[in-house]
């Protein structure tokens, strides 16, 4: 491998080409963990905490993470690995076989297992603190700025800052500080006492639509691509000012006196003042091919980074008859137990195996079936087309389907209620409801598996979900064996809806003008923020179907409303929406799912079963219907649908009626419109009959 600077400063021309694919290394491997435990240093390695569930969703891999005095960037999985290697327990692995296959079609095959984040205890960063670590990472970016003088330079430089990190119980205060700061002055003409000033990170950076960031070239920018001809590592100031037009910014070269504000980096036709893309991750300190343009990018910035996870419910599978059917679930189990069975005969032993590891309702399999899942399991042998297997698994029936025939199946759901992971028990449907519901099921423990598959910047991964390039690996050569996966636990209600009912209303709506109008805005929407190789998908493969938009829409008017009675905040409660008509093998469905879940492992306390006894939920759902039927910002919200060039995916939807924060919504509050709800009064050419304006009383509005 050819090593590489990570130093944006010797970018030399602005607009020249890429470097070819290299990776970042050094002559000698440093181990970080081992370092400090041969120079016992004052400085501490512990510089914060986050969650597990936010490695996931908020500060994962690749994105920089803001403590309160640094900005840190967690490394990809081959640092991780080092972490797992000095423990005395092998990983922790979660078994979720339907989950797996999901991950295994982004990922590639090379996929076999889901790990929890290796969590560091809270003794880490007191005494003998080298023995162990928490998530590993990187200071990003290496740009500091002083907030005293506005002096600019690297971490890497080991001159301009030293990092204090000493307090063993405050890892908060870890920072870097300028030493005997005299403040700013025009020309140095005042000099203030010296004191130690702390440094903030400077916060711009260069991105390009394939995941890459790199440090913003100061140097090369003040002097206009060319060298400081006074210095061959020129000191930087950076100066701020506030303007009509945002902040003012201004870098000023120490030696040659050379000046450049960064207005120019904003303004019309930036771009071609901006270097190309170097191609950098630095969250795995490599470089990659890319002749993207750089893009200007603020730190923290809401399009830095966009999480790509996928989850799935633990439910109980139906029990499965044929090899083929098993060998995925016998897969996802961890490598010591495959490695432990030799034959036939170990069988048993096998399901014992399985039911420690998380993977129960093996027990009522034939042995015979059982090895040949195994043998399935165990080698390359593939009973279809891989691509077509990929296709489907990327289709979000592929696990939703087997949560919906558990959840509205009474028998099955009673048959495998009571483990420590599921319990589910019918309620009866009130009087009012039984127009439409036709099943209530009070979920009172459920399990959650999430994982984390990548990371893209600028886009959100469901824009460019048919380039896979623009996806950030994970490791350095882009296959990894494991990715990282949490639990969550709680409780839910699920409704079921009469599917006669449905379907006849959707064939109504179908052949209604709004419906085209919609058809054509997603369209539009597809093709103008999807990549480029969207114009081979068939855009209406991907547009759901009217019971969607319907369902959708309640269950935004129920995640409102039960967030007044349940004790949950509206952030914390999350929908899964079966909805979707009959499809060759797979049966339609028509419900849906609220539920809160806890990274903990006692779950959540039960206000949201609650509200699933009959009296409750016929308050909970008329009152939230009768709030569908106003917004404040009527008429024009109830009149909204697209028309001509506009590619909103909503209709009568806005932030006054029905959109909830990101974290409980699936679709990012699109596919929205009270019209199919409820028979709001609208104009003929947008309106539709409302599928549960049945419920609604005379005289409700």
């Amino acid at each position: 491998m050819t090593t590489v600077s990570d130093d944006a400063t010797e970018v030399t021309d602005l607009s020249g080409a890429s470097p070819e694919p290299v990776v970042a290394s050094v002559e000698q491997e440093l181990d970080p963990i081992a370092d400090v435990e041969d120079n016992k240093p004052k400085n501490r390695a512990k510089v914060g905490a986050v969650r597990p569930s936010a490695l996931l969703y908020t500060q994962g891999i690749g994105s920089t993470v803001d403590l309160p005095h640094l900005s840190v960037m967690p490394h990809g999985l081959d640092d991780w690995e080092r972490i797992y290697r000095r423990r005395p327990t092998p990983p922790e692995t979660i078994v979720e076989p339907r989950l797996l296959q999901v991950v295994q079609a982004h990922l590639e095959k090379s996929v076999q297992e889901l790990r929890k984040p290796p969590w560091a205890s809270a003794e880490i960063g007191q005494q003998d603190s080298a023995t162990d670590l928490g998530i590993p990472g990187r200071i990003f970016p290496q740009w500091l700025r002083c907030t005293g003088c506005g002096l600019l330079g690297q971490v890497s430089d080991g001159v301009s800052f030293e990092y204090r990190n000493t307090n063993p119980f405050r890892p908060d205060k870890a920072e870097f500080v300028h030493m005997k700061c005299t403040g700013w002055s025009e020309e140095g003409a005042t000099k203030r006492k010296p004191r130690d000033r702390t440094a903030v990170p400077a916060r711009y950076l260069i991105a390009c639509q394939k995941g890459h960031l790199d440090e913003f070239p100061y140097v090369a920018w003040v002097h206009r691509g060319e060298k400081c001809p006074a210095a061959a590592r020129p000191r930087l100031r950076m100066q701020e000012w506030k303007s009509n037009l945002g902040p003012d910014v201004r870098m000023t070269c120490q030696a040659c006196k050379r000046k450049r504000g960064m207005l120019e980096a904003t303004a019309r036709g930036a771009d071609t003042k901006l270097p190309r893309c170097r191609g950098r991750h630095p969250h795995l300190d490599a470089f990659f091919k890319c002749q993207e343009q750089g893009r200007l990018m603020l730190l923290g910035a809401a399009n830095q980074w966009f999480s790509n996870t996928v989850s799935a419910l633990s439910l109980p599978r139906e029990d499965q008859a044929s090899a083929s059917e098993l060998a995925p679930a016998i897969k996802s189990l961890p490598k010591p137990v495959l490695a432990a069975i030799h034959g036939p005969e170990a069988m048993d032993s096998l399901k014992l195996l399985a039911g420690v590891n998380g993977l129960g309702g093996l027990e009522d399999v034939d042995n015979a079936v059982l090895w040949d899942a195994f043998q399935i399991a165990t080698s390359q042998a593939t009973e279809e087309d891989q691509a077509d297997q990929a296709a489907a698994r990327r289709d979000p029936r592929t696990l939703l389907a087997p949560e919906w025939t558990v959840l509205s199946d009474r028998s099955k759901f009673t048959k495998y209620s009571g483990s420590s992971d599921f319990k589910a028990e019918s309620r009866k449907v009130a009087e009012e409801l039984e127009p439409m519901v036709t099943g209530v099921v009070a979920v009172e423990r459920l399990k959650k598996v999430n994982a984390f598959i990548g990371f893209t910047r600028i886009d959100a991964f469901d824009r460019i979900d048919d380039a896979s390039d623009r996806v950030a690996p994970l490791t350095r050569t882009g296959t990894p064996t494991w990715v990282p996966a949490t639990e969550d636990r709680g409780e839910g209600v699920f409704l079921q809806f009469d599917e006669e009912r449905v379907a006849a209303w959707e064939a109504d709506v179908l052949v209604r003008p709004v419906w085209q109008r919609y058809r054509e805005a997603h369209r539009l929407n597809f093709l103008r923020r999807t990549s480029k190789t969207a114009a081979e998908i068939d855009p209406d493969g991907r547009f759901p179907s009217p019971r969607y938009w319907a369902i959708h829409t309640l269950s935004h008017l129920l995640i409102r409303e039960m967030a007044m009675s349940s004790g949950y905040g509206s952030a914390s409660l999350t929908e899964r929406i079966f909805a979707w008509p009959e499809n060759g093998d797979v049966p339609a469905a028509a419900g849906l799912l609220i539920s809160t879940t806890s990274s903990d492992s006692e779950g959540t306390l039960g206000g949201l079963v609650e509200l699933a006894k009959p009296a409750k939920l016929r308050g909970v759902v008329l009152e939230a219907l009768r709030r569908g039927t106003r917004c404040s910002s009527d008429p024009i919200c109830s009149h909204r649908a697209p028309r001509g060039k506009e590619d909103f995916l909503h209709g009568a939807a806005c932030h006054f009626c029905l959109f909830v924060s990101e974290t409980s919504c699936e679709r990012t509050n699109r596919f929205l419109d009270r019209r199919m709800v409820l028979d709001l009064v609208a104009d003929d050419s947008v309106a539709t009959p409302g599928l549960f304006s049945v419920l609604l009383p005379a005289g409700a509005w």
